[in-house]
């Protein structure tokens, strides 16, 4: 919510196409909608819940110029990859248009981690965002109430918005009134 609020153009061309699914949008329609999607995943590479994925080396292996022994601790970081320049040009931008122009390897977007220890819930995970953020947009109109964008803090493991993002809400242009009830 926060970046999309940051961003006018997106938050217009978001609205534009979930307003076409009518005022009461189906989950699955809204599950399908490109750019919804596109959103979802650009703000999960700004700010991905974990930042990094601890692991035990299994069997020997080189890495650059350091040979990995069985038992020894590595953490590849999810966050350093995901504001790669080479992988994503203007790293700290919100463009959710990069998801649109290309698709990015398992080892390029990871925000649920990689290989067969990938999140077993990912795929439920960005379904979930996308029919929420769809769903409220399609309902309310939000408003953020601090101009200063949320500082991402450490909670154990996973990364959130120091403070939250406060925001006020009001029923959305159309047929929202039914919603809001």
């Amino acid at each position: 919510m926060d970046h999309v609020h940051r961003h006018p153009a997106v938050l217009g061309r978001l609205r534009d196409e979930i307003d076409a699914l009518g005022p009461e949008p189906d989950p699955e329609r809204l599950a399908a909608l490109p750019y919804l999607e596109a959103v979802c995943k650009e703000a999960l590479r700004l700010v991905p819940v974990v930042t990094e994925v601890p692991r035990l080396v299994a069997r020997p292996f080189r890495l650059g110029e350091h040979e990995l022994q069985p038992g020894t601790g590595v953490a590849p970081c999810i966050l350093l990859v995901h504001h790669r320049p080479d992988l994503y040009p203007e790293p700290s931008r919100f463009r959710p248009e990069r998801f649109l122009e290309r698709k990015f390897s398992p080892f390029e977007y990871l925000p649920f981690g990689g290989g067969h220890r990938r999140c077993i819930g990912a795929a439920f995970a960005l379904f979930e965002m996308k029919i929420v953020l769809g769903v409220a947009l399609s309902a309310w109109q939000f408003r953020l109430l601090d101009e200063r964008p949320p500082r991402p803090v450490r909670r154990n493991v996973t990364l959130g918005p120091s403070g939250g993002v406060p925001v006020a809400l009001r029923a959305a242009r159309r047929g929202a009134a039914r919603a809001a009830a």
